[in-house]
């Protein structure tokens, strides 16, 4: 027997059998022990001499104390401590299980399923503790362990007292780490005397990586390396590494990971509700749909704003007149502004604010409103100058950390345009445009309303006709039918705003075909915008978007910060399919998840 376990047999013979060594780590050795009183096996953990000399009998003691307090499921509980002849100890349950580390060396990364029910069972350990003012501090696989299909966190306390003891002397140049490098939060890595709670939720955010890719996010760095790269180095987003991983579920990881603990969920608590969520049957993360007040707002047009609409088509009576928009008013740090379906009533737009957790506006264009008295002939570049003020009001009376504008159609070419820089907005973060056009041919409603010149049936039913006769599918085409079933009911045949909207959109496409979507791409991107631009799964838009890709591959016509992930054709969909509040959330989330580990922004 080695010295230690000798000194730790005579030590506590009264009590407990120590039987043999069962582990070794940076802090302490574990024995295994039988429980004389109970008849039980236990766990007794040795702090090593030189931290326990530096840490101090009357500090482990007192913490060590507060945390045997907590009596939670999912909590490996303490069952005695003490010190003698210089050691210090404490007793746990002995758990016949694996640990977490253990199961990711025999399986890398594991089911997603699994990984969030661990992530669950340990998250609801850290609600409870937090809410009992204890912080882990030292969250890492080795100090999960599972008691059947259940996982139970241990050794709370011991980091605390680490730390403070940091704090008086020089704990450090033992070698001993305060924590662990590769789980360490930036501020914990930075030594900021102000860890709070959120510490944790990194933590839990590079264990969760760890079970979804097999690795940590800086594997095969030294300990002062990781510790460097936690402060100031992006994190590759899992759903890059491993597609598999649902887009929310990475969203949620990522957010766990932010830099800054005001950019992390904010405690555990509001990270287990969304882990619930996910593992609710019929419940999609981190969106789960509830019914909200939505609220029809209106954006005033002052004398600013008119002056910058253009002078040939102005009409006075709109200084002073309102754009309606719908807000959902939720309270959160991304604010979306959604374009939908042109010349349709504002109802469309319902789902996709009451799915969203993001504040999310959807204005309609000006002059488009149901029942409305008095119709303009707006060209597009006032309603891109109108959008944009739009945004830009809310924006500087919200203060989201991100601006996405979303758009579908029609109005994801509009989005677009509001990226490269038309309609001046000034704070547009994200674009995600689903269904844009790629060139005239696509251009299947705007075209033939574009070449109308009334509202007589003369006019109407040859152009109505077209559109409908350009479906791939009877979906599509009942779902076009019905579309413009609405937008003829709202306008009657008062028919010079849609021509005006109409002819806006095919222009450029009629100027230079392709080459308007390179041009709007190439001027968003420059201008340090995100783009994710989805398209349908047809013939036609899989040949548009295989050219983009060809033609970026041999001449970089993208520009150089084109990104892979920034073009989707979504399998196995139409049109309409795109606009679904399913799809639209989870494009979003990818898109956020690549604004949220790229951003400076705080």
């Amino acid at each position: 027997m080695t010295g230690l376990l000798e000194r730790l047999t005579t030590i506590l013979a009264d009590r407990y059998r120590v039987e043999r060594e069962i582990g070794s780590g940076g802090m302490a050795t574990v024995y295994l022990a039988h429980d004389r009183r109970y008849g039980r096996e236990v766990a007794v953990k040795v702090l090593h001499p030189a931290l326990a000399s530096t840490l101090g009998t009357q500090r482990f003691l007192r913490e060590i104390e507060i945390a045997a307090r907590l009596v939670h499921p999912h909590i490996l509980s303490l069952l005695d401590s003490g010190e003698s002849d210089g050691l210090l100890y404490y007793v746990m349950p002995y758990v016949t299980g694996d640990s977490l580390r253990a199961r990711l060396r025999r399986e890398g990364e594991l089911p997603v399923e699994d990984a969030l029910r661990i992530l669950r069972d340990v998250v609801g350990a850290l609600a409870y503790a937090h809410g009992q003012g204890i912080i882990h501090r030292d969250i890492k696989p080795e100090n999960v362990l599972f008691v059947g299909a259940h996982a139970q966190l241990t050794d709370f306390g011991i980091a605390k007292a680490l730390h403070e003891a940091s704090a008086e002397s020089r704990l450090t140049a033992t070698g001993l780490a305060l924590g662990t490098p590769a789980y360490m939060a930036p501020e914990q890595a930075a030594g900021d005397s102000l860890v709070d709670h959120r510490s944790d939720l990194y933590s839990i955010g590079v264990l969760a990586y760890e079970m979804l890719v097999g690795a940590v996010p800086f594997a095969g760095q030294s300990a002062q390396q990781m510790m460097t790269s936690h402060l100031v180095r992006a994190i590759e987003p899992v759903v890059r590494i491993r597609s598999s991983v649902p887009v929310p579920v990475s969203a949620l990881v990522m957010r766990c990971l932010e830099k800054r603990p005001a950019d992390r969920w904010q405690s555990a608590d509001e990270l287990l509700r969304q882990l619930e969520a996910h593992l609710t049957p019929a419940t999609t993360l981190p969106n789960v749909a509830v019914e909200r007040e939505i609220e029809t707002c209106s954006f005033r047009l002052g004398e600013e704003v008119c002056r910058r609409l253009t002078r040939a088509s102005f009409d006075p009576r709109m200084i002073g007149d309102a754009m309606r928009y719908l807000d959902n008013g939720v309270e959160s740090d991304v604010l979306v502004c959604y374009i939908s379906r042109w010349g349709a009533d504002t109802t469309d737009r319902l789902p996709v604010l009451r799915a969203s957790r993001y504040r999310t506006i959807a204005p309609t264009l000006f002059g488009f409103e149901p029942g409305r008295q008095i119709r303009y002939a707006t060209p597009i570049e006032d309603h891109l100058t109108l959008i944009g003020a739009l945004v830009d009001d809310l924006a500087a009376r919200l203060h989201p950390r991100f601006v996405v504008l979303a758009g579908f159609s029609a109005g994801g070419d509009m989005v677009l345009r509001l990226g490269a820089g038309e309609g001046s907005a000034s704070r547009i973060d994200g674009c995600l445009s689903l269904g844009s056009n790629l060139g005239l041919e696509t251009c299947f409603v705007t075209k033939v309303l574009a070449q109308m010149n009334s509202g007589a049936d003369a006019d109407l039913l040859p152009a109505v006709n077209a559109a409908l006769g350009a479906t791939d599918t009877l979906n599509d085409w009942l779902s076009l039918g019905e579309y413009l079933v609405n937008i003829l009911h709202n306008f009657r045949r008062d028919v010079a705003p849609l021509v005006a909207f109409a002819r806006g959109i095919v222009a450029p496409f009629e100027r230079s075909g392709l080459e308007a979507f390179i041009g709007w791409y190439r001027s968003a991107t420059g201008a340090g915008r995100r783009l994710r631009c989805v398209f349908e799964d047809s013939a036609l838009y899989r040949d548009r978007v295989r050219e983009l890709q060809f033609r970026n591959v041999d001449h970089g016509v993208l520009g150089d910060r084109y990104e892979p992930e920034s073009l989707v054709v979504e399998p196995n969909t139409g049109h309409f399919d795109l606009e679904s509040s399913a799809m639209i959330d989870r494009h979003l989330e990818a898109l956020l998840t690549r604004l949220r580990t790229s951003s400076p922004r705080a």
